[in-house]
């Protein structure tokens, strides 16, 4: 195993624990709600209420992310703020990090096409529990922040 990072990823700002919640939730995203899954207002509210109290709230300049139990996983519901669709994988590593630990795995699922839930701008992964990890990848890091410029494949953008 190689050296932890040096610093965290470029452009980074810790995230910090917020209440997060919309207590209550605005009108425009309870209209919302009740549109998208064709339910009354009092099931969009109940739906809504629900989901937050049983999640935490981290924000940074960049991102919101919605961290919430699912059976014996960790879901990060994580958006940009400003609405964006670029992804930085350093970023996302750096979330899961900061919420779940350092030596805890997440997956991103693509799943079947009978599975599939595309309803809004976000990523979401799924946290193994503590101790358990992904039967796929490489078994040691190897991580190399030099840039071998001119040789094909080994291109590196600086941490």
């Amino acid at each position: 195993m190689k050296d932890k990072d040096p610093k965290p990823p470029r452009y980074w700002k810790p995230l910090v624990e917020t209440d997060g919640r919309f207590v209550p939730p605005p009108p425009e995203l309870v209209q919302g709600v009740m549109q998208q899954y064709n339910i009354d207002e009092h099931e969009a509210l109940k739906w809504l209420m629900a989901d937050a109290d049983t999640s935490r709230f981290y924000l940074n300049d960049l991102y919101q992310v919605q961290a919430t139990p699912s059976g014996p996983f960790l879901h990060l519901n994580i958006r940009r703020r400003d609405g964006g669709m670029f992804k930085d994988w350093r970023h996302f590593q750096q979330i899961k990090n900061e919420i779940a630990g350092e030596e805890r795995e997440a997956v991103e699922v693509y799943p079947a096409e009978s599975r599939k839930v595309d309803t809004s701008n976000k990523w979401h992964l799924w946290v193994l529990p503590e101790g358990q990890r992904v039967n796929v990848g490489w078994p040691e890091r190897d991580v190399q922040y030099k840039d071998i410029k001119g040789v094909p494949g080994l291109r590196q953008r600086p941490l």
